[in-house]
């Protein structure tokens, strides 16, 4: 069975974090159970044993090929089945069964980024996109709700011959006919709905009557095309939305393929399964992709979890050297909100971008005042004008009851004073009792009033929402009060792009620190996530030409992917780590970030990871913090004990098998902070702790590099040596970071850096340290 140690101990963890042991659940419901690496490369028999295994806790062959619903075989060697409680726990209890484990959910997490990212595709011929031609020859697999294949975003042109190594299929079924719809361009197309049906309880002939029909790869909600659009898009001349010249749109690697793998379905509900999320990585690692995009949310939102499902199919994917680019949530910004913190996996923030969208309000006393929003189409001419107090109709449940008397023919407005996002529902209202349109007056702080034009139209009606700070607000306010019959013209919007606009930190991006290891920094790198036009199909709200904004990790994270894609055909043998070291330690912002939230603050990074991602630095980081599959073993064995020993006290789950671990563990060095991350996090500093990394040169053969040390407040950071050599005999060096406390007083995360430099390249890796006076554990 290959080396089944490891792969306990992966499992044992996954299943200890997120307290998913067998429970008293519904009668039947989808297990998966896990068998580790693979014995052998026969398919066939492996799923022959699958089979013997499941008959051995069901009682024949015959009755285990029905409750079959998935068998994982190539990246690694398990299966799903239809199991009762007792059933599931029959199966645990057998030889070689390494863990069983519930089905779960997970939900989908919802130009001028790229060019923002230093990645234009007119002039710089030195930038990463021309030196990588662009992702030729890259795969890219996207796992999410299909794709919309007749949009421009997909199409061929130009591309050559499907890549000779490609293994995968496109499917035809329902709406997707393969000969139509795959080309140079989407080169494979699989879906996945096993764990779907059984989930939600709709059969095939019931779904077929959905707005989804016969299954097949094709998305109607859209995330899934605005995904893959936003990764690996072809170029599309002269995008028009509603008025507005967007210019040229392109995904982040237009001339790489894309295999599709929908494992998100959209009717009668919204939802992804964890069995068929697996199925379709394991299947995308034996098609041969060179990149993994899941822009998913986890099972359990209120846990600081690695979702077993992303998790374990992302640790074999990065075990076979595939990348696994995740959403890191949609939480904030809450601390400690992170959904995907497995080390291995690549978890996103989302920034802004460079781009505004003005939108003049101009009153009847002929003042005009600058809002923000997006009025598509047409302006909204001189009409009433009138204030309601929409969060008090909200609270009181006045806004249930349609429609809200005295605002029909009228634009409104209403003061919103909490950082979540309140103002949707009641515009849905404002909207549907004959509302014109809605000015929001709101804290400017608390949100990017730049960002977020996906949600300034209503999706059905398309009423305009603008966005005013309390001091514009209040001027609108003095003017309604004293006028008898207040009017005001609203629009049009403009488009202003540059460098006035600074990126930020989305107030809805999930932060840090990780709790389920706050040695290791979560989330590692921010992206654009806010506002981010890409490819959607035909019946998606707000859509224009094909296009539409959408905000969310889910959006940042296809940016990185479409990023990886390029260092992949940049530099094909980096590991999945060297690519992430690159990322991480290659910002190059000199002006503080800032993080929406109540109130903004300067970004730290538990915000944003490394920074902002910086493609022509990752393209050439000088030195990189190379990571293997042992390392991350030692990082589940470091997890293992103290994670035993809390969940054992809790009682929560069954007694965990310390011995076992310990056996596995033994020659293992299991300091968390001495993983050879690109980062250094001390949860607890008491007097001095000292850590070790090791960097392995990746620029000139003949290098040398200095130390410079940013301290965080309180501390005192030394590093030893100072000075690192490198020659053709010398490609990595080890050195140790010692940190010191300058005082004996519980504190909070404060930041620093250390920056190794050889005069052309900056390699920086962030410091966060917490002194405190008491042992964590």
């Amino acid at each position: 069975m290959g080396n089944p140690i490891s792969f306990l101990m992966l499992f044992s963890l996954l299943v200890i974090v997120n307290g998913m042991t067998i429970r008293d659940v519904k009668e039947s419901q989808i297990y998966i159970v896990y068998l580790g690496d693979k014995p052998q490369h026969n398919h066939e028999c492996i799923a022959e044993s699958h089979d013997d295994i499941l008959a051995s806790a069901v009682g024949s062959k015959e009755e285990a090929k029905k409750l079959m619903v998935y068998n994982y075989k190539h990246s690694f060697s398990g299966f799903a089945a239809k199991l009762t409680k007792a059933q599931a726990k029959k199966l645990a209890e057998k030889p070689g069964v390494l863990r069983v484990l519930p089905d779960g959910r997970h939900r989908v997490q919802n130009t001028r980024s790229w060019i923002s990212l230093g990645l234009s595709n007119v002039g710089l011929p030195n930038n990463l996109l021309h030196q990588a031609h662009m992702g030729d020859g890259v795969i890219v697999g996207i796992v999410d709700s299909g794709i919309w294949p007749d949009s421009g975003a997909f199409n061929d042109e130009g591309l050559g011959p499907v890549p000779a190594r490609w293994k995968g299929i496109c499917k035809s079924d329902g709406l997707f006919n393969a000969s139509k719809h795959c080309n140079r361009k989407i080169i494979g197309a699989r879906w996945y709905i096993k764990g779907y049906l059984h989930e939600t309880g709709v059969n095939v002939a019931q779904f077929n009557e959905t707005p989804e029909g016969t299954p097949s790869p094709i998305d109607i909600g859209g995330h899934g095309t605005h995904v893959a659009s936003t990764a690996a898009g072809s170029f599309v001349s002269n995008v028009n939305y509603y008025g507005l010249d967007m210019g040229m749109f392109r995904g982040g690697a237009p001339r790489a393929r894309l295999a599709i793998y929908k494992a998100c379905w959209d009717e009668p509900k919204q939802l992804c399964s964890s069995s068929d999320i697996l199925a379709a990585m394991d299947d995308a690692v034996r098609d041969g992709v060179d990149v993994i995009s899941v822009s998913l949310g986890g099972s359990y939102p209120h846990l600081p979890e690695v979702s077993p499902n992303n998790a374990i199919g992302s640790f074999h994917a990065v075990a076979h050297g595939i990348p696994v680019i995740s959403s890191g949530g949609n939480g904030g910004p809450i601390t400690s909100s992170i959904e995907e913190v497995a080390p291995w996996m690549i978890s996103v923030a989302a920034s802004t971008v460079d781009r505004a969208f003005p939108t003049p309000i101009t009153l009847g006393n002929n003042k005009t005042i600058m809002g923000h929003g997006l009025v598509i189409g047409t302006r909204v001419g001189f009409t009433g004008l009138v204030q309601e107090d929409l969060p008090k109709r909200l609270n009181e449940g006045e806004l249930n009851q349609a429609p809200v008397p005295g605002i029909e023919g009228k634009v409104i407005l209403s003061f919103f004073k909490d950082y979540a996002n309140e103002y949707p529902r009641p515009a849905v209202q404002v909207a549907d009792s004959g509302g014109l349109a809605l000015i929001v007056v709101r804290p400017l702080d608390d949100t990017d009033l730049y960002a977020y034009s996906d949600t300034m139209q209503h999706p059905t009606t398309r009423i305009p929402i603008v966005e005013v700070d309390f001091e514009a607000g209040n001027e609108i306010l003095e003017y309604i009060e004293r006028s008898a019959e207040a009017t005001v013209m609203i629009g049009p919007s403009s488009v202003l792009v540059g460098k006035p606009l600074t990126p930020k930190i989305a107030g809805f991006s999930s932060r840090g620190p990780n709790a389920l290891a706050p040695e290791i920094l979560k989330p590692d790198i921010a992206a654009p996530g806010a506002s981010i036009l890409a490819a959607v199909p035909p019946g998606y709200p707000a859509n224009d030409n094909g296009f539409a904004f959408m905000s969310g990790t889910s959006m940042a994270a296809p940016h990185v992917s479409g990023i990886v894609a390029l260092l992949r055909a940049l530099h094909p043998h980096w590991s999945p780590a060297a690519i992430k070291s690159a990322l991480i330690t290659t910002d190059s912002h000199e002006t503080p970030i800032f993080a929406e939230g109540s109130p903004a603050k300067i970004a730290d990074p538990f915000d944003y990871g490394g920074g902002i991602v910086n493609p022509n630095g990752a393209a050439y980081p000088g030195l990189v913090y190379d990571m293997g599959r042992e390392d991350y073993m030692n990082y589940l064995c470091s997890q293992a004990y103290h994670t035993a020993e809390i969940y054992n006290a809790t009682k929560e789950t069954p007694a965990y098998d310390a011995t076992a671990e310990q056996l596995i563990c033994q020659n293992r060095y299991i300091s968390l902070m001495n993983l050879n991350f690109p980062s250094i996090v001390v949860p607890a500093l008491k007097t001095s702790i000292t850590v070790k990394r090791r960097v392995t040169n990746v620029g000139p053969s003949n290098s040398e590099y200095r130390a410079t040390i940013k301290h965080p407040l309180g501390t005192t950071v030394s590093v030893k040596p100072e000075v690192l050599v490198f020659d053709s005999n010398t490609r990595t060096i080890d050195f140790e970071v010692t940190v010191e406390a300058a005082q004996t007083m519980n504190t909070g995360y404060m930041f620093g850096s250390l920056t190794w430099t050889d005069g052309k390249h900056s390699v920086r890796s962030p410091i966060s340290v917490r002194t405190s006076l008491y042992s964590m554990h």
